[in-house]
């Protein structure tokens, strides 16, 4: 899961760190991921609602990085860019994570960095005196 979507979980759960490398790291997501193993009630937070998504073997499935929250171990995945070099280099925008395999994957139905592209043109700028 990511790492600021973990919230709280059971005392039979194990929560630690998983080096997530190039992957999450140019995802957006940061180098680390959480893992969550065990039995036992699990609580996530998210941007908006959270949708589980059974992803299935025969077709991969493709999600904007910034909507991502948790996957099942059991899926492999590869970041890509769908949009221009540029594009992708100057706004961080048009990354995707392609799953494959077989789990289930938690979206969240907003993103935070939608958010902030839109709210930072909106930003009154100030002046120095």
């Amino acid at each position: 899961m990511q790492s600021g979507s973990y919230l709280a979980g059971g005392t039979d759960l194990d929560v630690d760190t998983e080096f997530g490398g190039g992957r999450t790291f140019f995802g957006g997501e940061g180098l680390f991921l959480l893992r969550a193993s065990g039995t036992g009630p699990l609580f996530l937070s998210s941007y908006g609602v959270i949708h589980a998504v059974e992803v299935a073997d025969e077709r991969p499935f493709v999600v904007d990085t910034g909507h991502i929250v948790a996957f099942e171990e059991s899926l492999d995945f590869s970041v890509r860019r769908v949009g221009g070099l540029r594009s992708t280099l100057a706004s961080g925008e048009g990354l995707v994570c392609e799953f494959e395999g077989s789990g289930t994957v938690w979206l969240q139905s907003r993103s935070a960095d939608a958010l902030v592209a839109w709210l930072a043109p909106q930003m009154p700028t100030q002046s120095s005196n």
